[in-house]
């Protein structure tokens, strides 16, 4: 559903991504790296908000690469920013609502069943719906940051870092949404935690100084020798176990 092929793009005449080619098309695609390896301006390149340099991006035949963010959305593809970025003095429902109300094709559906959707995935929220979002924990607000963006009913869902200063039983909590929502629509995953995100993917990219060094399945990609020393600090071949599954 969403392919780039070739992509570089950066900043003020440098690049951060150079020659990175990946491909997404159902349940979860995961982009690992550290911190500066360029997962942030994948993101922000495919979603319309950074113009590549060279290379293109294709969401079904369309290609979107030189597509402002607004025709971008307007497609189907909803993004969950880096930490969230809640509207912290707007109540929850009024997160909600915006999410809704920005969304052109959001409009065509009924609010009340976007919220019904959002009131299953996310019951804790539903107990929450007057509470100004800033009032709220990081984890809750990550947890609304991720219902808001499934309020414009998209086709396709870009999550950049959500599992970034979650302690570890609000992590598992937010990754197991991640799954169930995967099983509804196609999802491109950025993460630094290689070990609780990994077994989730279907396929995985390993990026590194802005470009692909490794790919393979989750199994395969936690059997990676690279891998296994760089981000678990493991050196054996042994495999890890699903947890999820």
């Amino acid at each position: 559903m969403l392919t780039v092929d070739n992509l570089s793009a950066g900043y003020y005449g440098s690049n951060v991504l150079r020659d990175v080619s990946l491909s997404c098309s159902d349940e979860i695609t995961l982009v690992i790296g550290a911190n500066g390896a360029g997962k942030s301006t994948l993101v922000k390149s495919i979603t319309g908000t950074l113009r590549p340099v060279s290379g293109k991006i294709f969401f079904g035949e369309e290609e979107i690469q030189d597509r402002k963010a607004f025709h971008i959305a307007k497609l189907g593809i909803s993004t969950v920013p880096e930490r969230g970025r809640v509207f912290r003095e707007m109540s929850v429902i009024d997160n909600l609502k915006f999410g809704f109300e920005s969304s052109i094709k959001g409009k065509k559906g009924k609010l009340e069943e976007r919220l019904e959707f959002v009131k299953d995935l996310f019951p804790d929220l539903a107990e929450k719906f007057a509470t100004p979002a800033g009032k709220m924990s990081g984890g809750q607000q990550q947890m609304l940051s991720i219902a808001r963006a499934l309020m414009t009913s998209p086709k396709f869902l870009i999550m950049d870092e959500p599992t970034t200063g979650l302690y570890p039983k609000l992590l598992k909590e937010v990754l197991l949404k991640i799954k169930t929502i995967s099983t509804r629509m196609p999802i491109l995953l950025t993460e630094q935690n290689v070990s609780e995100t990994v077994p989730l993917a279907r396929k995985v990219y390993l990026l590194d100084a802005g470009r692909i060094i490794a790919s393979g399945t989750g199994e395969e990609m936690m059997k990676n020798e690279i891998v296994r020393r760089s981000y678990l600090g493991q050196n054996d071949k042994e495999g890890a176990k699903d947890e999820y599954n």
